[in-house]
């Protein structure tokens, strides 16, 4: 009798031990099981499973701001816009904070013709991270399209402060010059892209000398 005994408890176990791990097999998976799906699938470029992947996650967890954000990105990806505006607008309602998806929302805007929204977001951006480069440059580049040259040579000077080595902010801030008809500023410019660019160096080089 007390061997049959000894006996039967690893059973009991072993049948609790199995029972456990088919209940644990058998949960439903989570909202972040969904979105770590869907951020392969975006590194590996198949949008349409990770649009499917993201918006699982996010009915399991509607206020889920980064799967919001990276949905929008694989919108984008399918060049689906306004689907992408849509979830970068949720992203900042959810997280005002969340700077990517200010950027996003302000190259969207840009490319739709919003110039002022764009404006607004690249303004966001900044305000949340002084420090970022692109959104700065970005901002310049929209402020010159809008002939509201002071503005965008100020965003250009700060691209260039942040990111020394910006060729592309270098080179514009000496087009804006040459059209205030600086051209002490504009040649200080082409110094330093002599030193970093010698294709843009000469090409603004060209617009000095017709611009005499």
């Amino acid at each position: 009798m007390q061997k049959r005994y000894i006996i039967s408890v690893p059973l009991v176990v072993l049948a609790m031990y199995n029972l456990f791990s088919f209940h644990v097999q058998a949960q439903a998976p989570t909202e972040q099981t969904f979105f770590n799906i869907g951020m392969q699938n975006l590194e590996n470029a198949e949008y349409s499973e990770a649009i499917d992947a993201f918006q699982h996650a996010i009915r399991i967890r509607p206020g889920f701001a980064e799967a919001h954000y990276y949905l929008g990105q694989a919108y984008f990806g399918l060049h689906r816009y306004t689907e992408a505006y849509s979830s970068y607008e949720k992203t900042v309602q959810i997280k005002p904070a969340h700077r990517d998806a200010h950027f996003s929302l302000g190259i969207l805007s840009s490319m739709m013709g919003k110039k002022e929204a764009a404006i607004n977001s690249f303004k966001e951006v900044i305000k949340l991270d002084p420090q970022h480069e692109k959104a700065h440059y970005t901002l310049g580049n929209l402020y010159s399209e809008l002939e509201r040259y002071e503005e965008a040579i100020d965003a250009y000077k700060m691209s260039a402060k942040i990111n020394p080595k910006s060729v592309e902010a270098h080179h514009r801030l000496g087009m804006l010059y040459l059209k205030k008809n600086d051209r002490s500023a504009a040649r200080r410019e082409y110094e330093i892209l002599k030193k970093l660019d010698e294709d843009l160096a000469n090409d603004l080089e060209t617009r000095l000398k017709g611009e005499k």
